[in-house]
């Protein structure tokens, strides 16, 4: 998909490659669904490094910009409904995907126990399946009205502000 505001642009990229990062880390929890994975394993670590980072930003400075600069200009135009209702799904999913970047550098360390894993298995796959969602949401919903928000400078202003935290 393209957008021809660049705030939209920018936060569908985003959107992209947190994708491929919980795609990798589905896959890499069912291929070891019974038996905690060799976090030796190249592949693991690649997974696991990813996720960590990717995660922990997606959460965190993505949600943060939405909520602050996006979700309350819609507000302003009288689109409350978008703003209230993702701002719901990034309370429950912040603390998710903060448990699993923790996690996934932890096991980056030390490696998975049996007990480890299970814990890591069931936060992220819970998180994976509400990220999926949400970023389905916000592709339909938020960015097709940030192109009708946005005039030219402040998509400019907005864009450059993004893109200087990212």
């Amino acid at each position: 998909m393209s957008y021809s505001r660049r705030t939209a642009q920018l936060l569908h990229e985003d959107h992209q490659a947190t994708i491929a990062v919980i795609e990798g880390l589905d896959q890499m929890i069912a291929k070891a669904r019974k038996k905690a994975p060799d976090t030796s394993d190249p592949n693991v670590q690649r997974v696991l490094k990813n996720t960590a980072g990717t995660i922990d930003e997606e959460v965190s400075s993505h949600f943060s910009f939405e909520e602050n600069e996006l979700f309350t200009r819609l507000e302003e135009m009288g689109d409350v409904a978008i703003g209230e209702h993702l701002r719901g799904e990034h309370a429950a999913m912040l603390p998710l995907g903060q448990a699993v970047a923790t996690q996934a550098a932890e096991a980056l360390q030390n490696g998975f126990d049996n007990e480890s894993w299970a814990q890591f298995r069931n936060t992220a796959s819970e998180l994976i399946e509400r990220m999926f969602v949400h970023i389905q949401k916000e592709e339909m919903a938020l960015l097709p009205a940030l192109e009708d928000l946005l005039d030219d400078e402040t998509d400019m202003e907005l864009s450059t502000a993004y893109a200087e935290n990212h």
